[in-house]
């Protein structure tokens, strides 16, 4: 079975069952030994959240290199934007570009658990 496919067929629990085969993936994720030796990037236990967060800062690697994708920012740009090395900046894309399926993972989990407290996630943009 794909991805794709997978993915479909979880669409199709309810909130709660999609909020608990992400949780049990995400606990398997967790689980799973970690080999990479990262100088800017820590684990910091939250209870469905696993990514990595920069060092010394409540920073997800995931934000700055979504900042970086939605703005078209330079890793030098990001650097200065966050006030971060270089490096740390450079090692959060490495990283993020690496563990995609963990940060989709962990998106979808933030979204069904912001839908079932009633929370709307469409744009309120005008056109």
């Amino acid at each position: 079975m794909s991805l794709q496919e997978l993915r479909e067929q979880a669409y199709r629990l309810s909130v709660s069952d999609r909020l608990s085969l992400v949780s049990a993936v995400i606990q398997s994720l967790r689980d799973a030994p970690q080999i990479e030796d990262w100088q800017y990037l820590v684990d910091r236990p939250l209870p469905w959240r696993t990514q990595l967060h920069i060092k010394g800062r409540k920073l997800l690697a995931s934000t700055v290199w979504q900042d970086i994708i939605a703005n078209q920012m330079s890793a030098e740009q990001a650097a200065e934007n966050w006030n971060l090395p270089l490096s740390a900046v450079y090692e959060a894309v490495r990283y993020c570009e690496s563990h995609q399926e963990l940060l989709k993972l962990e998106a979808d989990e933030e979204r069904y658990r912001l839908e079932s407290k009633g929370v709307s996630l469409e744009s309120t943009n005008a056109a």
